[in-house]
C-alpha cells in the first residue's frame, strides 16, 4: 500500500529544493514578482520540451539520457502550466515514464489516496507547491496591498490566479491550503463563475471571446511582467490629477497594437471640486505579442515632464503553440 502522506511530503520537499537550486525566489523578488517559469525550469533540467495537439493526454514524461516532456496544445495556458509542473516533478524526481490525462486536474494533490501510484502523488504535490508556494502568494499580496479579507473576494481571487498563472478554481484551493481563507470562503468563491467576474470587471463591454482573461492593472503593477493570452484584456485604473492639468496618455498602448475599447473616469468624491479622478481604460490585445510599454501622466503642453509613469511588460503569447518550446528552439537555431 502506498504511504500517501510520505509521497505528498516528498513532492513538497522536492518543489522547495528545486526553487532553491534554481534561485526562483530570489529572481522573482528582484524582478518585483511574476509567475514561476515552469517551462524554463524544464529546460534548465535538460529536458526537451515539446507542445503537440494530444487527443487524450494532457502531457507525458519520457525519461532517457536526453529526457523529453510533451504538453498538449488543446488546453488553456494555466492547464499547460500545471501539466508542465506535473511532468517537471516526474523529471526532477527521476520517475518512471508517465502518460497523464485529465485525471491530474481532478485529483486533490494533498489528499491521501492509497490507490494512486506513488510517483503520481509525488508529482501532484510537487506541481501544486512548485507553482504556488506560500512565499509567492505573500509577495503578490504585499505588492498589490490587498488586505487579508480581500482574498475572500472573487475579483481579488481571480486577479491572484492571473498573477500566479493558475486557474481560478485551483487558486481558491491554494488560498485555503495556505490558510488565507476558510473552507466556507473557498466554497463561496467557487460559486462564482469566472465569466461573471470578467463581466463585472468590464462594466458593459462585451469581448469577442469570454475565454479571454481580464487583467485589472494599477500603479501597483509597476514593472511586473504580465503573462497571458493573445486575446486578453487590460482594465487600467490610474488616479489622474486632471484638475492640475495632468492627463494620462494611453497612445503608447495603441502604438503597441492594443485596441482601446473603453475610456471612462471615476469621480472619487463628487462633492469635492477639483478633486482627483480615477481614469479607467480598457484595452484589448488581438495577437500574439510581447514587449513593454510606458504610460505617462503629464500636462499636454509639457509631455517631457511627466508627473507619474507606469511601466508594463507583457508576454501575451499563450497558450503555447505546436512545436518545440520557443525559447529553446531559438537557442538551438542560434547554436546551429
Amino acid at each position: 500500500m502506498v504511504d500517501s502522506r510520505e509521497a505528498i511530503l516528498i513532492g513538497v520537499k522536492a518543489a522547495h529544493a528545486l526553487h532553491r537550486d534554481l534561485g526562483v525566489r530570489e529572481q522573482l523578488e528582484r524582478s518585483a514578482g511574476g509567475r514561476i517559469d515552469v517551462f524554463g525550469a524544464i529546460s534548465k533540467l535538460g529536458a526537451t520540451l515539446m507542445f503537440q495537439p494530444l487527443d487524450k493526454l494532457l502531457g507525458a514524461y519520457i525519461p532517457s539520457e536526453e529526457p523529453g516532456i510533451l504538453i498538449t496544445t488543446k488546453r488553456t495556458l494555466p492547464v499547460q502550466r500545471f501539466t508542465g509542473a506535473h511532468e517537471l516533478g516526474h523529471l526532477h524526481m527521476r520517475h518512471e515514464p508517465s502518460l497523464d490525462d485529465e485525471e491530474i486536474l481532478r485529483r486533490a494533490p494533498f489528499a491521501p489516496n492509497s490507490r494512486l501510484k506513488r510517483q503520481e502523488q509525488e508529482a501532484d504535490s510537487f506541481a501544486s507547491m512548485f507553482l504556488a508556494p506560500s512565499w509567492l502568494l505573500a509577495l503578490i499580496v504585499q505588492r498589490q496591498q490587498w488586505p487579508a479579507q480581500a482574498l475572500a473576494d472573487p475579483v481579488t481571487a481571480y486577479q491572484l490566479s492571473l498573477r500566479l498563472g493558475t486557474s481560478y478554481s485551483a487558486t481558491c484551493y491554494i488560498l485555503e491550503r495556505h490558510r488565507a481563507i476558510s473552507r466556507e470562503q473557498r466554497e463561496r468563491l467557487l460559486s462564482f463563475e469566472p465569466k461573471q467576474i470578467k463581466r463585472d470587471l468590464l462594466e458593459g463591454y462585451e469581448p469577442p471571446d469570454w475565454r479571454s482573461d481580464v487583467w485589472l492593472l494599477t500603479n501597483r503593477d509597476e514593472g511586473v511582467l504580465i503573462e497571458g493570452g493573445r486575446n486578453d484584456l487590460f482594465v487600467v485604473r490610474l488616479r489622474e490629477n486632471s484638475s492640475a492639468g495632468y492627463l494620462w496618455d494611453f497612445d503608447a498602448l495603441t502604438s503597441a497594437g492594443f485596441a482601446l475599447v473603453a475610456d471612462d473616469q471615476e469621480v472619487d468624491n463628487p462633492d469635492l471640486v477639483g478633486g482627483v479622478l480615477t481614469r479607467r481604460v480598457t484595452a484589448r490585445s488581438s495577437q500574439r505579442a510581447h514587449g513593454e510599454v510606458t504610460l505617462q501622466e503629464s500636462r499636454p503642453w509639457l509631455p517631457s515632464k511627466p508627473l507619474h509613469e507606469l511601466h508594463l511588460q507583457y508576454d501575451l503569447r499563450g497558450p503555447e503553440e505546436p512545436g518545440m518550446w520557443e525559447p529553446e528552439l531559438m537557442r538551438v537555431l542560434q547554436a546551429a
